[in-house]
Order: structure tokens, then sequence, then C-alpha cells
């Protein structure tokens, strides 16, 4: 009974009483105060972008795809596709090609091997001619100063029995016409001894000549056959050096384009992804070991790293919303506040949105616009597997401007008083 009347007599106390009335006041005006402080959001929920994997090339899936809600926390590197029957007619085309040209490249440098060894030979030829006609050419030089020695010895012998001649002509022991004859033998004899000395020159000049490489007999030409010979393989090896640079450069071409053919094929023949950074494997379209075709949608990542808060607000709110603003944005079930930063804002009578993202977006509703924010970077998102929290419903508040509640308020009271003014007026025209 005692501790009946003292628990009464504490509930009756007056203090107690406005101590409560005080609490109850101050948890409303607690409750109260965001909406008269924040610009509160009915509704708000996380988003992100997708990045849709198409098949590039037909074939089999990989037997280890990547997992729906796979956290991709590092760029890395996975099979995706293996061909079955990749196109490689082109490849055998220049491959084919490739070895035509190597096969005339190769031809030409045996023929160059061969020309330069007939060349050798007919060099061989070329300088044994001439080294044969240069001894010849000496040897007939020494006939013919032989011969114009003895012709002069045999000319002043002549000489000397025509003057002793001419002594016994005038002495009368011998007769004018042996003196004569005599005359004529001297004069022969001379003619023969300059026709000595001139094939001596003559001799001399060819000499000369076949010493530079130059025969002036066998007719009207200069070199002999051998020479001339070599002077055909000039230009054929000319043609074939021409050919084994041109098959060089064809050889070098086709090589460069069975290269970037193999590399072609080699792609045509599986195909690989890199999953990018801070995605999440959101959707799955097929399953591994799958046989698929050109353009087939295979996988779609989720960007995490740039989500952002969908918002509806109402139409009033418009002018008041710019792109860069501050919010503050709660995760329902989580008590922490995340400063995210107005990207963009859109009107209930913009078209719908046509990104692919990862959660529905809704129409706005007739009086109201769309608020896109965006969400800071988020560490631990790749400790938890949680879709990076993608579609999750949020609380949003925007920082309202200092005065903006107390000129409502005076708008507010201003209105009312012109309305009470109003009709007080029209009740006491009334009265009259």
């Amino acid at each position: 009974m005692y501790g009946t009347d003292h628990l009464q007599r504490i509930i009756r106390s007056r203090n107690v009483r406005i101590a409560l009335a005080l609490s109850l006041v101050a948890l409303s005006a607690w409750a109260f105060v965001p909406y008269v402080t924040y610009r509160i959001a009915p509704s708000a929920f996380v988003n992100a972008e997708l990045v849709r994997v198409a098949a590039p090339i037909a074939g089999r899936l990989a037997l280890d795809l990547p997992h729906k809600g796979d956290f991709v926390a590092a760029p890395v590197t996975v099979s995706l596709i293996m061909s079955q029957s990749p196109d490689r007619r082109h490849l055998l085309n220049v491959d084919r090609e490739f070895a035509v040209a190597e096969e005339h490249a190769a031809l030409a440098r045996k023929q160059l091997g061969e020309i330069r060894a007939a060349d050798a030979e007919l060099e061989n030829r070329v300088e044994a001619y001439r080294d044969g006609m240069i001894k010849k050419l000496s040897d007939e030089i020494a006939e013919a100063e032989a011969e114009t020695s003895g012709c002069l010895a045999e000319a002043h012998q002549r000489q000397d029995v025509g003057s002793r001649m001419e002594k016994l002509v005038q002495s009368g022991s011998a007769s004018q016409i042996r003196s004569a004859e005599a005359q004529a033998v001297q004069q022969a004899t001379l003619t023969r001894c300059e026709m000595a000395q001139a094939r001596s020159r003559r001799l001399q000049g060819e000499l000369t000549s076949a010493k530079n490489s130059v025969f002036l007999r066998d007719g009207t030409n200069d070199v002999p056959y051998s020479q001339q010979q070599r002077d055909r393989l000039l230009l054929r090896r000319q043609e074939l050096e021409t050919m084994v640079l041109e098959g060089g450069a064809r050889s070098q071409q086709f090589a460069a384009e069975i290269v970037e053919e193999r590399e072609r094929v080699d792609h045509l023949t599986h195909a690989d992804l890199t999953l990018p950074e801070a995605h999440v494997v959101w959707l799955v379209s097929a399953s591994p070991g799958s046989t698929v075709t050109e353009g087939q949608t295979l996988l779609d990542l989720a960007d995490c790293a740039r989500r952002f808060v969908a918002v509806e607000l109402p139409e009033r709110d418009f002018e008041q919303i710019k792109a860069g603003d501050a919010a503050y944005v709660r995760l329902i079930g989580s008590g922490d506040w995340k400063q995210g930063k107005v990207k963009r804002v859109r009107g209930s009578a913009a078209r719908a949105d046509d990104r692919l993202l990862a959660a529905q977006v809704p129409s706005p509703d007739a009086g109201s616009i769309t608020v896109e924010l965006g969400l800071p970077p988020d560490e631990a998102l790749g400790n938890r597997n949680n879709f990076c929290n993608i579609g999750r419903l949020a609380e949003v508040r925007f920082q309202r401007s200092r005065f903006t509640f107390l000129d409502s308020l005076t708008r507010t009271f201003g209105l009312q008083a012109s309305h009470i003014g109003q009709t007080a007026a029209a009740g006491s025209v009334a009265s009259d």
C-alpha cells in the first residue's frame, strides 16, 4: 500500500506532469524539426547504370563465367566464348600467296647464283683472251720490229750497191740498165721497210687498245663473244635483282598480313572479356557451356562506382533544386548519413529515361520532378554481397534556405490575416 500511494503521489505531482508535458513537446519538436529545416523526399531508391555484354562471335560459352552477384574489385580478364568453326579461307589464301612469292624469290636467287658463276667463268675467259691477244700482239710487234731492222739493213746495203753501181757506170764498167735495176731494188726495199714500220705502229695501237679491253680485230666487234655474254648476263642479273627485291617486299607484306589475319582468326576462335573495376554482375542471361549467337546478350554489369539516388519531389521545388547542391542520404535500415550532390533534375513532362538501369525508374507523377543524386564512393562495397545496395530504398533530405521557412510562415499568416479581414468586413456589411 505504501508503494502504491507513493507512486500515485509522484504521478499526481505537478512537477512531474510539467516535465512529462515538456518531454512530449520536445519529442514532437524533435520529430518536426527535420521537416522545418530540410526538404524531405517522399520516395527515393539507389540506382546505377548497366553495362550490357553481348556475344562478339558465335560459339560455346565458357564454363567458368562469373556468377550473379559477384563483385569485381579489380579489372580481370576471363575466357568468354570458344568458336567452333572460324573462317580461315582468307588466311589460307594469304599463306598460299606468301609461299608463291617465296618460291619466286628463291628461284630468282638461284638464277642469280648461276649467273654469278657463269659471269665468273666468262670473266676468266675474257681475261685469258685479253692476255693471249696482248701476247700475240706483242709477238707480232716483235716480228714487225725485227722485219723493220732487217729491212733497214738491207736498204743500207742496197744503197751502197747503188752508189758503187753508179761509179761503175760513170767509169764505163757497167751499163745504165744495171744501175737502174739496182736503184729499183733499193726503192722496193725502202718501201718494204716503210710497210714494216707502219705495221709495227698499227700493232702498237692494237696492243694499247687490247690492254684497255678494246679489241680492234674480229670484224666490227670491240669486245670478244665472252664479254658480250657478260653484258647480256648483267642485264639479266639486274632484272633478277629487281624481281628479288619485289619478291622480298611482297613476302614482307604477306607476312605482316598473315600476322594480322592470324590475330583476327585467333580473335574469332575465342573471345575474352575484361571485367571492369567496381562493377557487380547484375544479371547472367545465358547458361555456361551453352551455344550462343553473335550479338546475344550474355551479362549485365552494374556500375557500383557511379551509383545515384532517384528522388521524387513536388514540382514547386524545381527552382530550389540546382545541380551541384548538397543533400543527405540514409539507406533505410542504416543509421549512417552520407552527403551526395545533385546531378540532374527532370520535370514530370519529360520523356521517360531510356538509359539501361539496374532498378526500374517509375514515371514521375503529375506535378512531381525526378532528382538524381550522386553517391560518394563506398569502400566497403567489395566486402558485402548485396549488389552494391542497388534498388534499396533511402531517405533524402535537402537543406532548406535559412529564411525560407520564415518567409513561408509570413506569407501564410499574411494570407490568413487578409482572409480574416475580408470575412470581418463582409460580416459587418451584412449586419448593417
